[in-house]
């Protein structure tokens, strides 16, 4: 089979995926959410995978997932590692742990971080996007998403440091989101320095432009 070929099945296999995940109920069913809009963005041509913890809230995703201010921070954090700030939307294949918003955070800022469980009920819709795309390079934005490619390790640990998953390069990110703190360090900030960085070599190794 061609790889032209490939990537077509493949596309029309994503694009019945995606159907099928719209009508997702797993965790209106298990009585972790009580309506489910699930959130994601990309093609089976898209070699770079983002992968956050959930997706905010409805308004703020429309048109695209990462619209709002945490986008901003993301795209310029792509820009200095040279890519264009807008092949987050045009050209990366955009997920999360779970595909919809969790809801608000009982301590009124930001969201609510998802569950293992709820996490666990989405692990397979996850895993059949990484089947599907195969991205060249995935990025996990922030500690859960990090966790699930890198296992329990403390971010200052992993952010910068350039990991191996079966087919793909994964880099992991501190999340871009105002609400997190760990950027407030000095220290922490010289770690995403380092990951922007390794990105930028990535983007010229793998030629991602």
């Amino acid at each position: 089979m061609s790889s032209l070929v490939e990537e077509a099945t493949r596309q029309c296999l994503l694009e019945r995926f995606h159907a099928d995940l719209r009508q997702c109920r797993r965790c209106i069913d298990s009585g972790h959410l009580t309506e489910t809009y699930p959130v994601f963005h990309g093609t089976t041509g898209s070699r770079v995978m983002v992968v956050g913890q959930a997706p905010a809230a409805r308004n703020a995703e429309r048109p695209l997932p990462y619209s709002g201010a945490t986008g901003r921070t993301l795209r310029s954090w792509l820009e200095r590692a040279g890519f264009d700030p807008a092949d987050l939307h045009t050209r990366f294949y955009l997920t999360s742990l779970t595909k919809c918003f969790p809801g608000a955070s009982p301590s009124g800022k930001g969201d609510r971080a998802p569950s293992p469980a709820e996490i666990a009920l989405c692990r397979p819709h996850l895993e059949r996007e990484l089947e599907l795309v195969q991205p060249d390079l995935i990025l996990p934005l922030g500690r859960l998403a990090i966790t699930y490619f890198a296992g329990k390790q403390p971010l200052s640990a992993l952010v910068g440091q350039l990991l191996r998953r079966e087919d793909a390069l994964v880099l992991p990110l501190p999340h871009p989101s105002g609400v997190s703190h760990w950027l407030n360090d000095p220290a922490n900030r010289a770690l995403l320095d380092q990951a922007i960085e390794q990105l930028r070599a990535v983007r010229v190794e793998l030629r991602l432009d």
